[in-house]
């Protein structure tokens, strides 16, 4: 297996910076036969975050700071999730049936695990140590997008931009405040998704480190096209190089 397939690793510089992005790829091997999923259900959100990989490279370059990406669909298994939940390796997403992932094995599911999940965190990890080793401690994004609205329902999220946290609440209230201040997207404050209930990746690699943080959620209608993710990068690093 090649690198690409686990995840994308670039580095503009060494501004001190960290962005990293779990469900930046909807990529499925061949040998999964797309899990019986159609083409065109790969491309929707519960395959991936989608305009967060561009999102995130986005920043990273502006930042001039290392991005560190997903490069596997959250469909095979979901980096995002603890190895030991339920919805590690979803059979239906959304309201609907992902036919790959119905009756799978414990074998399975621990293949899963030992050729994706795994060596995505491990160099994850490494990626983290190498920024911290250049001294001064990295301020870290973490980049995801939302759907606008879920399957089956009526209700439209109304939030265009979200920031999540948990760990370190005085750098997310501060990226809050001065993007309400700063603009008039509608700032969800732990919604649509509470970070206090999960955020894997963060909480095994972040937290502990005792690094400042921000989990952010972006609308996917926002991400549409090459002129949106530059507006959505440009108003998101002006705010983070002030914190």
């Amino acid at each position: 297996m090649s690198g690409s397939e686990i995840f994308l690793l670039r580095q503009n510089g060494s501004a001190p910076y960290f962005v990293f992005c779990d469900h930046a790829s909807n990529y499925i091997p061949e040998e999964f036969g797309g899990l019986g999923v159609s083409t065109d259900v790969l491309q929707t959100h519960i395959a991936w975050d989608p305009g967060a990989n561009e999102l995130t490279l986005a920043i990273a370059e502006r930042l001039q700071a290392t991005a560190y990406l997903s490069g596997f669909s959250r469909l095979l298994i979901d980096p995002n999730r603890s190895s030991d939940r339920e919805d590690l390796v979803l059979d239906c997403s959304d309201k609907i049936p992902i036919p790959g992932n119905q009756d799978l094995s414990y074998d399975e599911r621990c293949t899963r695990i030992t050729r994706f999940f795994d060596p995505y965190h491990k160099h994850l990890d490494k990626e983290l140590s190498r920024v911290e080793a250049l001294g001064v401690p990295p301020l870290v994004l973490s980049v995801h997008s939302f759907t606008p609205r879920l399957m089956g329902t009526f209700e439209e999220r109304p939030w265009h931009i979200a920031v999540l946290w948990r760990h370190d609440e005085p750098t997310a209230k501060k990226m809050i405040s001065e993007l309400r201040a700063e603009t008039d997207y509608l700032i969800g404050d732990n919604e649509p998704y509470d970070a206090r209930e999960f955020n894997y990746s963060v909480d095994r690699h972040i937290a502990p480190r005792r690094l400042r943080h921000v989990t952010l959620e972006i609308r996917q209608d926002l991400l549409g096209s090459d002129d949106q993710i530059a507006t959505m990068a440009d108003c998101l690093v002006s705010v983070v190089q002030r914190l």
